[in-house]
């Protein structure tokens, strides 16, 4: 802006913008219009006196004739129409009767100039409307400045209008006469007497007037005349301390902390990304910061929702309201008045306290150990991954911890490995060979061995089997099991002979436990008597056999008792014990065969898990020995295989080898068991090093999320109350400096009505602290707040105004942030009054929002948080914003519902309006949208609805049909006036600007030709802005969007205006998740999925790249999240926000753990397909029913202890 080249601001472009907006100006160039205005000099004179008299007047009063009052009727339509849609987009109130003109043409000035303003209301009363003027005129302000500027002439505003009187006539001829006699007698205006009922706008002559043409560097850089774009200059860091009184991501709460660091920037507002939570918790922020905050926003829909917000949060009133200002200060007043004191610091200390408890649990997941440099997550996604290989390793060997430090180890433990499979090593497993593993020094060495094992295979192993079977069976012993048990025997045997050369036999007829006590050692604890030990010991030298000497009879008898004991052990009937013949000879066989077995079992292997000779049962170790006579293969190349199992010891893959061995693996596994060894070995490791993660249970993880989820809400809930503590501090402080201007504004808000300029007057000192965030339209700050300032400003929807549209605002701040979206909007302007074509604006002129990201900084905001999910949100992330919306998908959408419907229309395709084309706004399609409106109505009233068509005329068709249709359904017209801001509405998608609704239905407006094709021009959606208007359409629904069509995807024409045809034909075809895009996947979730898919679930991993794994079942659905893969840029969103919004999308959140997942994944897999009611787990059911009591023994009389069932059971032997 820069055109002189002076280096200055060129004031005079954006000085042109604000005299084009509204692109005429009927206030300065007055001309009959006949579309847009209703001529009351054409009047009945009885009408018009009555209006003029009681102030209100119907129009069928006025216009008498009934071509005139038709006429007048439809003017009256497009009038109130069009004041309704300035006053809900812009903040304008527009309607209103002008009246007297004073055209100063024939003094070179083109200008002709309502001289007075009456407000105006419109209602409409069935088939008439009902005018209603207001009781103060307003003198035109571009009059007042046209006469100054053109002939010095001061008007008396005053005096102007207290020349109306109140008489029948709205524009006595004394006025006229005062403003023809003003100018002086040298001028030539003419005055004359007029009265138009119609859309007038003052605001753009007082933008221009409001102008004060101060550079400042905030109006400089978006001139585009800075030398250098601002950037953060301060900690904006998200971490900085901020008040949030509402969830917010990490990008929210770093825009928050820029605004209070004074940046100006542009925050870009992608749909359903936390628009209005982030302007929300900005105002907040800054009101903490002791800033003064200008929100301006064209629509009043944007303010509303913003109040509302602030009154949810119990800071009702923070904002005010330009069009509810009085409403707004008493909401602030009672907030401060019931305001009480708040203690922030505890929930902080037990957020910050909770928080690091949960970070340092995920931390633990990924902490990198210093030696190894591996974490205990890498470790098991590593394990997983090989669990879900075709032929998945199966070693159970470690490696041990000093060999896992050298990553190098790995490749030449490997090379090793190869190296023992081309030899052989892994030919054999343990139970294949008894030479496995086999220790020998020398040739010499095996060559012994195998003779030995040959020779007590073949015959002293069968011999001794005879001979010691003989003595078992004949003592009645159970047979042996092993060696070991032949040695047992034997040494029995051998003590009982001994035992029974000292004693007589009967010696181990009972037990000796007596005799073995009296012939002890003396104990102090002996209960036996002086008399009774002489008499046991008298009784116990009876057992010894005449002649024999028992040096030691305590120890003697204490053997034949164990002796005894041993045979009833061992005995398998209840013969006394007795002594085989030939058991030396048996001892010196068994004997010899045992130091045999010791020989061999020196060479075979050491594992600790194998069988010695001796304790192997006797089947086994005829195999053995077999094996052993037999086996040569293993034992060849021994001088190879020694030097090889040296390297494999040295490697520290010795155990490993072996267990390969045993499980024959094949060469091209080899390295797949090594990488399970070592990668197992390694979380074993990390786990040793620091067993803290081991401490947490999923339970224990539970309960830790769950403390920071509640202190975290909490969080936000002493926020607003510190808030508005602090504020009401203030106030009371304020209230007592200033009595006496606390009792001004007292007396103003008993009048029940408050200006901006009207509270500042009353209460200067107090108006700071009541008001300290002001919200309002662009187009009325230079009305409303003349000499306000403030430290920022707001600008909202700001991709759909010019800086020229908000110099007013922009010029009483040195700090401007704007949140916008252009893919819906653009500054496209709009007509002050309505004309028989719609005029356009001539140039393109960029946003405001494009300015300030311009020439300063742009944050986008693109993690959507919209409960309902986004009907064609692949399209519509596609087509506008290049992907880069982040939504997760519903769980309704997942299970195969949508939140659009297609409502296509297949016969009565015509329209029966006269005039128009015969594709145009068909007949069915109104009926059809009628009916879904009335049923809405009906059904659904608690839902906001909203009605938009790619045809003004089909937008107006319908809502005339409706207004028929509603004459014979009274109980259903309370809907239409429901939903505040979101009131019913039909209109056109030109006319759409962010709007909201609960559910929107979209009528194409089109049906097809004679041949069965829809038009190649599609209405509205064909002009140069129509992708716009169908990216703000599809937008605008919170839950659902209905299409209502004359024709499918298949008739429509490829191409259009812009591709407009082809984006419409896919939205006719329906709403589709977005393909999954290629990943990594998770080797863990992999196998929970494999697991899940078996039990007979339907699984999905990535779901729309944002849902790690979803399962479902019937018709629940269920998200896991596991917390190695928790979606978020803080422990707020991961823990508490995202799962939150999931379960608001529907979906059943479950929580998974990494050691949970790895310890049992088939009882987590259960546990997800049991909450999803899978009937998985096995009940045990009743066998038989449980008698009734009157069934039963007692209610008989008899006992429970009945001989009932022994009778039952004590049969004769004849009866078989």
């Amino acid at each position: 802006m820069d055109s002189n080249g002076s280096g200055r601001i060129d004031w005079n472009v954006w000085l042109r913008e604000i005299r084009e907006i509204g692109f005429t100006n009927t206030l300065l160039n007055f001309e009959p219009n006949n579309v847009g205005q209703i001529d009351l000099e054409r009047a009945h004179p009885g009408g018009l006196a009555q209006l003029a008299a009681a102030r209100t007047g119907v129009l069928s009063n006025l216009f008498r004739d009934p071509l005139a009052f038709s006429r007048a009727y439809s003017a009256a339509k497009r009038i109130k129409q069009r004041a309704e849609i300035l006053d809900s987009q812009f903040g304008i109130k527009s309607l209103g009767l002008v009246g007297g003109l004073v055209n100063l043409e024939h003094d070179g000035f083109d200008l002709a100039l309502p001289i007075l303003i009456w407000p105006l209301t419109l209602e409409r009363k069935t088939d008439d409307f009902e005018l209603r003027l207001g009781e103060h005129p307003r003198v035109n302000p571009g009059l007042v400045e046209a006469l100054e500027v053109s002939y010095g002439a001061r008007v008396d505003e005053g005096l102007l209008l207290s020349l109306l009187g109140a008489g029948a006539d709205l524009l006595p001829i004394s006025a006229l006469e005062y403003l023809a006699n003003l100018a002086g007698p040298t001028a030539n205006l003419e005055t004359r007497r007029i009265l138009a009922v119609g859309t007038f706008a003052t605001e753009s002559i007082e933008l221009h007037a409001d102008v004060k043409q101060n550079e400042t560097p905030l109006l400089r850089a978006l001139a585009g005349l800075e030398a250098e774009i601002q950037r953060p200059t301060s900690d904006t860091s998200p971490a900085s301390e901020t008040l949030i009184i509402s969830d917010a991501d990490i990008v929210q709460r770093t825009v928050v902390a820029r605004a209070i660091a004074g940046d100006s920037f542009a925050v870009e507002t992608l749909p359903g990304c936390g628009y209005t939570q982030t302007v929300v918790n900005t105002i907040a922020g800054l009101v903490a910061a002791n800033k003064r905050v200008l929100v301006v926003a064209p629509r009043r829909q944007t303010l509303s929702e913003l109040a509302d917000r602030f009154a949810g949060l119990g800071l009702g009133g923070l904002a005010i309201r330009s069009e509810s200002t009085w409403f707004d200060v008493i909401a602030a007043i009672s907030r401060n008045e019931k305001a009480v004191a708040s203690n922030l610091d505890a929930p902080l200390e037990l957020r910050t306290s909770a928080e690091s408890r949960v970070s340092e649990y995920l931390d633990l997941l990924v902490k990198r150990d210093e030696k190894v440099g591996l974490s205990v997550s890498e470790c098991l996604v590593a394990l997983a991954k090989l669990s879900l290989m075709a032929r998945a390793p199966q070693t159970s060997a470690r490696i041990k911890p000093q060999y896992l430090l050298d990553e190098s180890h790995r490749s030449s433990a490997l090379e090793l490995l190869y190296q023992a499979h081309d030899l052989g090593e892994f030919n054999f497993a343990s139970t294949e060979t008894a030479w496995f593993q086999a220790k020998f020094d020398t040739q010499a060495q095996v060559d012994e061995a195998l003779e030995l094992a040959s020779r007590l295979e073949k015959t002293v192993l069968p011999e001794l089997t005879n001979l010691l079977d003989s003595f078992i069976r004949k003592s009645h012993f159970r047979p042996a099991a092993t060696v070991e048990d032949w040695g047992v025997y034997l040494r029995l045997f051998v003590g009982i002979r001994e035992s029974l050369a000292r004693f007589v036999p009967e010696v181990f007829d009972r037990p000796l436990d007596e005799l073995i006590a009296a012939t002890g050692p003396r104990t102090a604890k002996s209960e036996l008597s002086g008399s009774s030990r002489r008499r046991l010991k008298k009784l116990a030298k009876e057992y010894i056999r005449p002649g024999m000497s028992v040096g030691d009879l305590h120890v003697a008898l204490t053997a034949a008792n164990e002796q005894r004991q041993a045979w009833q052990q061992y005995s398998l009937n209840e013969n006394k014990p007795e002594v085989p013949t030939g058991i030396n000879e048996a001892l010196i066989a068994y004997q010899n065969f045992v130091t045999d077995l010791a020989s061999l079992q020196s060479h075979v292997d050491d594992d600790a898990s194998a069988k010695p000779l001796l304790k192997m049962p006797l089947l086994e170790l005829a195999k053995a020995l077999s094996s052993m006579a037999a086996d040569r293969e293993p034992l060849e190349n021994l001088e190879v295989r020694n030097a090889l199992r040296e390297q494999l010891r040295e490697q520290g893959i010795s155990a490993l080898a072996r267990d390969l061995a045993n499980l024959k693996v094949k060469r091209e596994h080899l390295a797949a068991e090594l990488d399970l060894s070592w990668w197992q070995s390694a979380l074993e490791y990390l786990v040793a090093r620091d067993a803290s993660v081991m401490k947490y249970t999923a339970e224990q993880i539970d309960s830790i999320e769950e403390d920071f989820a509640a202190a975290d809400s909490a969080v936000n809930f002493e926020s607003r109350a510190h808030l508005a503590y602090e504020l009401s501090l203030k106030w009371h402080k304020a209230l007592a400096d200033h009595a006496d201007q606390a009792a001004n504004l007292k007396a103003l808000l008993r009048t029940k009505q408050a200006t901006f300029k009207s509270l500042k007057a009353a209460a200067p000192d107090i108006y700071g602290n009541l008001v300290p965030v002001v919200m309002t339209s662009p187009y009325l700050v230079s009305r409303e707040l003349t000499e306000d300032r403030f430290d920022v400003a707001l600008i909202l929807d700001a991709a759909g105004t010019t800086v020229a549209e908000n110099i007013a605002a922009l010029q009483r701040v040195e700090q401007v942030i704007s949140f916008g979206d252009e893919a819906i909007a653009a500054p496209g302007g709009f007509e002050v009054e309505c004309h028989e074509y719609s005029l356009k604006r001539e140039r393109i002129v960029p946003s405001v929002h494009s300015a300030v990201a311009n020439s300063h900084d742009l944050v986008v905001l693109k993690k959507s948080w919209r409960p309902n999910g986004q009907a064609l949100g692949a399209l519509i992330n596609r087509e506008f914003y290049q992907n880069r919306i982040l939504f997760a998908p519903t769980a309704a959408e997942f299970l195969g519902n949508s939140n659009l419907l297609i409502e296509l229309i297949t016969s009565g395709i015509g329209s029966s309006t006269k005039g128009t084309s015969a594709v145009e706004s068909p007949d069915a399609e109104v009926d059809r949208v009628v009916s879904l409106v009335l049923k809405h109505a009906a059904e659904q009233p608690e839902d906001s609805l909203l009605v938009a068509t790619a045809s003004k005329l089909h937008a107006d068709r319908i809502d005339q049909a409706l207004r028929i249709a509603l004459k014979s359904k009274a109980e259903l017209e309370e809907f239409f006036d429901s939903h505040g801001r979101e009131k019913f509405e039909v209109t056109s998608v030109a006319s759409l600007s962010h709007r909201v609704a609960d559910r929107v239905i979209f009528s194409i407006g089109f049906g097809t030709d004679g041949e069965g094709r829809a038009p190649e021009i599609i209405g509205e959606l064909s002009a140069p802005a129509g992708r716009r208007h169908l990216a703000n359409l599809l937008v605008s629904a919170r839950n659902s969007i209905t299409i209502v069509s004359c024709f499918g995807s298949e008739k429509l024409q490829q191409g259009g205006p812009l591709n407009v045809n082809n984006l419409l034909a896919e939205v006719l075809d329906g709403s589709k998740l977005a393909p999954a895009e290629e990943f990594d996947e998770d080797p863990l979730l992999q196998d929970l999925s494999l697991r899940l898919a078996k039990l007979g679930a339907r699984v999905e991993l990535n779901l729309g790249g944002q849902l790690p794994l979803v399962v479902s079942y019937a018709n629940k659905a269920a998200a896991v999240l596991p917390d190695w893969n928790l979606a978020g840029d803080s422990i707020s969103e991961r823990v508490r926000l995202r799962p939150a919004l999931l379960k608001a999308m529907g979906w059943r959140v479950v929580r998974v753990h990494t050691f949970e997942l790895f310890a049992d994944p088939e009882a987590l897999a259960i546990r997800i397909g049991e909450s999803l009611g899978m009937q998985l787990t096995k009940r045990p059911q009743t066998l038989f029913d449980v008698p009734a009591f009157d069934e039963s023994d007692e209610a008989w009389g008899d006992r429970a202890e009945s001989n009932d069932s022994r009778l039952k059971n004590d049969k004769p032997p004849h009866w078989g």
